[in-house]
């Protein structure tokens, strides 16, 4: 990220400077009212001629507590200001920052100020940038490298503890339909309002992910097979009612629920078995939950059995919401 990034997101409205020849008590006063930590100060032709601070207020007033606020900005300031330009990289001025041990620092472009940053700015930056890279952009939902580090780790608490571990993979089935007849934006609509009914059909604990343009996913952690049955049917009586609100306009879903098995190696591995289970859902039709053969969910129950040695290709379609019953 560039500086010029960094401010178009601070969306600063105003720039508060102070001329040199002000008293320190004008500097004090423009500081509290602002409630900043320090004032640049410019010439006449708005060029850059110093910084002055509130570290710089305090120094003045404990070596002279008498006469120190009848003194000009001129007299405390620090001349020999480092600066930064809009197209300079943010982390190399954050760095610049730390090492000098400076706080703040102005923006100039054409000699001229043009803003002011604080290491607050720098800060918060950094947490959305963090915080960005985990995750989905549309939708705010945890994005694919986060779900895995999440399934990862719920995997590895499986396989110490044999707490039960279901994943269901879940596929918009229209979404293309829909994209191709009514544009981009009513996709998007879609999977706002998808991903609501996620969040309001899930437990606090449970992590939802966007895993590609129509599919996300959802690790439901210490669940059963047969209690993460009954939480996707309860997604696809959802999905269902707001279909019959929407109208053509809306989209089914399939879903594929696979199970935490010895024979599973990692949290990779049982999301692609869920992927693997939603796609024969899509192809069978859509609007229905695929699952492993019986055997493969007592298995997962028990903590053993050979799920992979079918390269995740069986499971048997099942529909426990007609309908019917959704009215």
């Amino acid at each position: 990220m560039r500086i010029r990034e960094l401010l178009e997101q601070k969306n600063q409205t105003g720039l508060t400077s102070i001329r040199c020849n002000l008293s320190l008590l004008d500097a004090a006063r423009i500081l509290a009212d602002n409630n900043i930590g320090a004032l640049p100060v410019i010439g006449d032709a708005a060029e850059i001629v110093g910084i002055i601070s509130e570290r710089d207020l305090v120094r003045s007033f404990a070596s002279n507590p008498h006469h120190c606020f009848s003194k000009a900005v001129s007299d405390v300031m620090i001349t020999s200001v480092i600066t930064c330009r809009t197209d300079d990289l943010m982390d190399d001025v954050y760095e610049t920052m730390s090492s000098k041990n400076i706080r703040h620092i102005p923006v100039v472009e054409d000699a001229k100020l043009h803003a002011m940053l604080s290491m607050r700015d720098f800060e918060f930056a950094h947490k959305r940038l963090k915080s960005q890279s985990l995750s989905d952009d549309l939708t705010g939902l945890h994005n694919l490298r986060h779900l895995l580090n999440i399934l990862d780790g719920e995997f590895n608490r499986y396989r110490r503890f044999r707490s039960p571990l279901s994943v269901a993979a879940i596929k918009v089935d229209a979404f293309e339909r829909i994209t191709q007849t009514n544009g981009a934006a009513a996709g998007d609509d879609l999977i706002r309002k998808l991903t609501r009914i996620l969040v309001d059909e899930t437990r606090a604990y449970d992590s939802i992910g966007r895993t590609s343009d129509d599919r996300f996913a959802i690790v439901y952690p210490n669940t059963d097979p047969k209690t993460s049955m009954r939480a996707c049917d309860r997604i696809m009586r959802a999905v269902r009612a707001q279909a019959d609100v929407e109208g053509t306009e809306w989209s089914s879903i399939s879903i594929g629920l696979a199970h935490a098995n010895f024979e599973i190696c990692d949290g990779m591995s049982i999301l692609k078995w869920a992927g693997e289970l939603v796609q024969l859902a899509a192809e069978s039709g859509g609007d229905c939950i695929e699952v492993p053969d019986a055997d493969d969910v007592t298995n997962a129950a028990s903590g053993t059995g050979t799920a992979l040695s079918k390269s995740g290709h069986a499971g048997q379609a099942v529909n426990l919401t007609s309908r019917s019953e959704t009215h």
